[in-house]
């Protein structure tokens, strides 16, 4: 047997060396222990160094309650007055970075989910429960962002975040910080957009949430907010943020709503699937009152088809994170003339 820490208790204060399992009522953001009893959808849990390892029936898992509400991948979460924890109670494993639920629904390509029984609530040597520690904060840092967010998971927006962060970094000679605000926990994530050239990077677990599914708007916006300023304070020049799968979700809407991040803002980059995605995000964008200027990524199915359908229906050139020439009127156009003289010629 084996026992994997997975990637999204690294939102804890500090991890025990040693874990005891308690009964109890979990809540969202608790740590528990868990047994696989069944592996299915997903048969790797990413530990604490971004590092996806093969677990097998009998395998110890310590992971996070939390909700997971994808439309990609599977659907679950606590019921509403919590989990009631104890040794055999059944759970899901709801995701690789470890957020651990029931699972209600999961797309027939991946499968049922894996299956777990929990051996109790994660505590340390005195028998206080685990559980991650929100962080949030009323106020925003002037420091610019640009969100990347799509119509979907899995459309590209790590790449056409990576692509901007590199070009910003190299060619501009920026100190770029990186974040990823919504979705669901995981560390490779971030360490693909760290790696692009990135001066500091923090995400959403390290604000304290495993997801950002089933908080409250303060929760997810103040997560926000804490992580602006922690890349300020880090000396970040432009903050490049990803929001996790798509618009809808998330929490999303909310962080697109909140005056102090709009002000921020300085442009939405938009990752479709197709291009008729990229009409419905745009009309979603007007019907929410959302004044964040949008830049519209290009669907990497055929580019050259993408761009000639985007101009003609939407009059539009859609930006190739591929094309140095795209990425240069992107940053020289839309981003630089709202920057700070001595961030753009450091």
């Amino acid at each position: 047997m084996s026992t994997v820490i997975a990637s999204c208790t690294r939102g804890t204060a500090t991890l025990p060396e040693r874990f005891t399992a308690v009964a109890g009522t979990g809540r969202v953001g608790d740590l528990v222990i868990a047994r696989v009893v069944r592996v299915g959808a997903y048969p790797r849990v990413e530990n604490t160094h971004g590092r996806d390892v093969r677990i097998r029936a009998g395998d110890e898992i310590v992971g996070v309650l939390g909700d997971r509400h994808s439309t990609t991948s599977i659907y679950g979460g606590l019921p509403a007055g919590g989990l009631a924890v104890e040794a055999g109670t059944p759970a899901d494993l709801l995701a690789v970075g470890g957020v651990v639920g029931t699972a209600a629904s999961s797309p027939a390509s991946l499968g049922t989910a894996t299956a777990l029984e929990l051996v109790g609530l994660a505590a340390d040597e005195s028998g206080r429960v685990i559980s991650l520690r929100s962080k949030a904060v009323d106020t925003v840092p002037a420091t610019p962002v640009v969100f990347v967010g799509g119509t979907a998971a899995e459309v590209g927006k790590t790449t056409f975040a990576s692509a901007l962060v590199h070009h910003l970094a190299v060619r501009h000679g920026m100190r770029v910080g990186v974040s990823k605000l919504a979705g669901t926990g995981r560390l490779r994530d971030l360490l693909t957009l760290a790696d692009a050239g990135a001066h500091c990077a923090a995400d959403f677990v390290d604000a304290g949430l495993a997801t950002t599914y089933g908080h409250s708007p303060e929760a997810v916006v103040g997560a926000a907010r804490h992580l602006m300023g922690r890349l300020t304070d880090e000396g970040a020049d432009i903050i490049v943020a990803e929001l996790g799968g798509d618009l809808w979700g998330a929490g999303i809407p909310d962080i697109l709503g909140d005056a102090g991040l709009v002000a921020a803002a300085r442009a939405l980059v938009l990752v479709p699937s197709d291009t008729m995605a990229s009409l419905g995000a745009d009309t979603w964008l007007a019907q929410n009152g959302i004044t964040i200027p949008p830049v519209h990524g290009v669907p990497h199915r055929n580019v050259m088809a993408a761009r000639e359908r985007m101009g003609r229906g939407m009059g539009v050139r859609p930006v190739d994170p591929h094309d140095e020439q795209d990425m240069e009127r992107l940053v020289t156009d839309v981003l630089l003339p709202t920057l700070p003289a001595m961030a753009g010629a450091r």
